[in-house]
């Protein structure tokens, strides 16, 4: 994504991850759900984000999430994926390790909690847009 080099060099110049993390900055949709399908988790650190279409398709594809602690994320996603502050190289190192472990508890919880995302709906957005336009 945009900005995101100093997360890339992280991400690079840890020995423990490689084989495990994939940075893939052009790929088709179908290529997208085939990388998504396999992952082990979706690494989402942002600083920003007017949605986080991503973290949608990655819940939605049934892959775990790790992600920045952004109030749209919370929105759409609530207490599923693990938060973590952008800035926290440390506490993302060892989540990022976590998820990478067989049988990783956190990772596991988070599957179990998955069961109640509900994908957002354009039907459900424009139901919502629709009553405030009724208030105005």
């Amino acid at each position: 994504g945009w900005e995101c080099e100093n997360v890339l060099d992280l991400l690079e110049r840890c020995e423990s991850l490689r084989g495990f993390v994939l940075e893939k900055p052009v790929c088709s949709d179908s290529e997208l759900v085939t990388y998504l399908r396999h992952a082990q988790a979706l690494l989402f650190p942002s600083f920003v984000e007017g949605y986080g279409l991503p973290l949608v398709e990655a819940l939605s594809l049934g892959v775990p999430a790790i992600a920045s602690d952004l109030p749209v994320f919370r929105e759409i996603a609530a207490d599923i994926p693990e938060y973590l502050d952008p800035l926290d190289a440390i506490g993302w190192l060892r989540c990022i390790e976590s998820f990478c472990q067989p049988d990783s508890p956190l990772r596991q919880n988070q599957l179990l909690k998955m069961s109640r995302f509900i994908p957002p709906a354009w039907a459900k957005h424009f139901e919502t847009f629709e009553g405030l336009l009724r208030q105005v």
